[in-house]
């Protein structure tokens, strides 16, 4: 029986084209005939992160209910998002459709709680950070969440939006600087908790065990749901 994906997309468009390979890479290749995605790619949508700091921004949830709408006229068995940042209006989504939802913050702490880890880190967007997404849930769980300090935090926001968002190259060792300060204050796995860190980790190959890829544990989540 034929089941489709519905996409919440361009939050940025590189990180769904990520989404795409990474669902790609793990679909069943004797079923991958049965899935239909339907993606509706809006970039005009204005900055989660932009918003979630300064409310009198442009509001970015009418255009992603106006993407949800457009799913549900195609009838998609589930909806997914692959962004962190947008989780802040996880509630007004799935307010508003029938569909599934499948939360992308959600399916990552599971997946870390089923690990017994008592101190991650986080690396994300100052709206994810901000908004206490992660934060919420992982202390339902008694896991300790770590942050970069601010001269960290800038560094990560260079490489998010000065970087992966305008196809340049990153600056690595900065990153794993970054990445190694929040070990080196006892975390013992690191998430990545923006589709563009996600989408910077197949571009550079990172492997570490240290990372837990968000945007890996959705596909597979969506997947699972699905049973394909």
């Amino acid at each position: 029986m034929r089941k489709s994906i519905g996409i919440i997309g361009g939050l940025g468009p590189l990180a769904t084209v990520k989404f795409l390979e990474i669902l790609n890479e793990n679909i069943d290749k004797n079923l991958n005939k049965e899935l239909e995605i339907v993606v509706i790619n809006d970039p005009t949508t204005p900055d989660r992160t932009e918003y979630i700091l300064d409310n009198t921004k442009p509001n970015p949830l009418d255009n992603i209910l106006k993407m949800v709408e457009k799913l549900d006229k195609n009838n998609v068995d589930v909806i997914v998002m692959p962004c962190n940042t947008a989780s802040y209006f996880y509630k007004e989504i799935n307010n508003a459709t029938q569909t599934h939802f499948i939360n992308i913050v959600y399916e990552t702490v599971k997946f870390i709680e089923k690990m017994n880890i008592k101190k991650i880190g986080l690396l994300a967007t100052e709206g994810t950070i901000k908004s206490g997404v992660y934060k919420e849930l992982l202390d339902k769980f008694n896991i300790e969440c770590l942050v970069p300090k601010e001269n960290d935090q800038k560094i990560i926001n260079e490489i998010i939006y000065g970087c992966v968002k305008q196809n340049k190259k990153a600056n690595m060792e900065e990153f794993y600087k970054v990445s190694n300060n929040l070990q080196n204050e006892g975390a013992q796995i690191i998430i990545l908790g923006c589709t563009e860190l996600s989408a910077l980790k197949k571009i550079e190959n990172i492997d570490s065990l240290i990372f837990i890829d968000a945007m890996d544990i959705l596909a597979k989540s969506t997947l699972e749901f699905l049973k394909i």
